[in-house]
């Protein structure tokens, strides 16, 4: 529905993009009053695990979309390849909540991937594009800092006053809504590009889909069990699509948003169906 109301009724996502970071701060204050940190020490014993997920969210799909190069328009392939080049998302943390994931191996995951993104995005453009772009890490760090550091402070408090009981039942209720405002003033400022005339628009949104499709099967044959099967799958295929769409803008100019578009659609569309997906198959084992 949010992707929808992104294309269809552009002004009022227009005016919720100017609230997208409160809106990714409330989200992940309520994601960690789900996150226990004394589960952090177990990274000890799974390192391996996020070092092959890290591997696959960087480099898997950016090769795959790599072999794909000659049939897209160079604008377009470069708009998919920055997408699928940076880091997931920092509302991944919700979406755990939301399907029932993993919300602690989430926030572990998007921030080590934040962290490193500086470094391995653009080598990877360079590689499978032989451009340069640049990733600020001050940039980077400070966006950890506001969206991960400040939220485990505030969901601390929160927990420490007795307050995050009370909150409980609404927590995912809340997070649906934030994460379908934070679709709706993330779609907005590009559904101008929206072009389905475009011959490799229209391939690129299918190569998106293919892609995504596989990050999810992927995800659940590398999970050990329901949650971790959710939580790789989200990560998997959920990126930083705002950041993305900043680097595209400052490196590539407006041109390399519409391969991005592509993938933007195609993600946030799929959310609904992975969700049915995961209610199906949590009644069928049951």
């Amino acid at each position: 529905m949010s992707l929808l109301l992104g294309i269809v009724w552009v002004e009022p996502g227009l005016i919720l993009k100017n609230y997208l970071t409160p809106i990714l701060m409330a989200m992940m204050t309520l994601g960690c009053l789900k996150i226990d940190l004394k589960e952090l020490k177990k990274i000890k014993y799974d390192w391996w695990r996020y070092l092959i997920i890290i591997i696959n969210l960087f480099f898997v799909s950016s090769f795959l979309i790599y072999l794909l190069k000659d049939y897209l328009d160079i604008n377009i392939y470069l708009g998919l390849l920055i997408a699928l080049a940076l880091p997931c998302g920092i509302s991944v943390v919700a979406f755990a909540i939301i399907f029932d994931g993993n919300p602690t191996k989430s926030l572990i995951t998007t921030s080590t991937a934040h962290l490193l993104a500086p470094i391995l995005t653009p080598a990877i453009v360079w590689l499978f594009a032989h451009q340069t772009i640049k990733v600020d890490i001050l940039s980077m760090f400070y966006l950890i800092f506001k969206l991960v550091i400040i939220p485990i402070i505030l969901a601390q408090a929160i927990k420490y006053f007795g307050f995050d009981k009370k909150l409980e039942k609404y927590i995912a209720p809340a997070n649906t809504f934030f994460v379908a405002m934070l679709n709706w003033g993330g779609i907005a400022p590009i559904a101008g590009l929206i072009t389905f005339k475009n011959h490799s628009f229209l391939l690129a949104l299918l190569i998106s889909l293919i892609i995504t499709i596989l990050q999810i099967i992927f995800g659940f044959a590398f999970g050990r069990d329901r949650e971790e099967k959710i939580t790789w799958s989200t990560i998997n295929f959920y990126r930083n699509t705002g950041l993305a769409t900043v680097i595209g803008l400052t490196s590539f100019g407006t041109a390399s948003l519409v391969g991005l578009m592509a993938y933007v659609i195609v993600t946030n569309a799929i959310l609904a169906p992975f969700q049915f997906f995961l209610g199906k198959n949590l009644t069928t084992n049951k």
